[in-house]
């Protein structure tokens, strides 16, 4: 074997390798999100999903702002009639950090201070 045929070998290796971990990362990242409006809908999905909180979706609410390369979602507390709880307040539960070009997502609900991703789907 010589030199060339190697080095041939090693680079269609490390394509074929990077091929795979392209088409993992693919599988792996969601979809972008681009607006606001999309980030409080993908956070109320996840956090029903996930079962993020045990109040239903109407008595959420989700704050988001928008920062350089990502949505930062604040869940808090709706309080209504229908909801209950003092109607003048709308404490933060956890917060969601959803990242625009694939919508990876990460939360502090399980400890308040510290991001981590998301469980396993149930």
């Amino acid at each position: 074997m010589t030199f060339g045929e190697t080095g041939k070998t090693m680079r269609v290796r490390f394509l074929t390798f990077g091929l795979l971990l392209a088409s993992a990362h693919a599988m792996a990242s969601g979809r972008a999100i681009l607006t606001a409006d999309q980030a409080a809908d993908r956070a109320a999905e996840v956090t029903q999903t996930y079962h993020q909180s045990s109040n239903r979706t109407q008595c959420l609410l989700f704050d988001v702002s928008d920062q350089k390369s990502h949505f930062m979602v604040g869940v808090h507390e709706r309080h209504t009639p229908e909801c209950g709880g003092d109607p003048n307040t709308a404490p933060v539960l956890f917060f969601m950090k959803l990242r625009k070009r694939d919508g990876y997502i990460v939360t502090n609900r399980r400890d308040g201070e510290h991001f981590a991703p998301l469980p396993r789907k149930p």
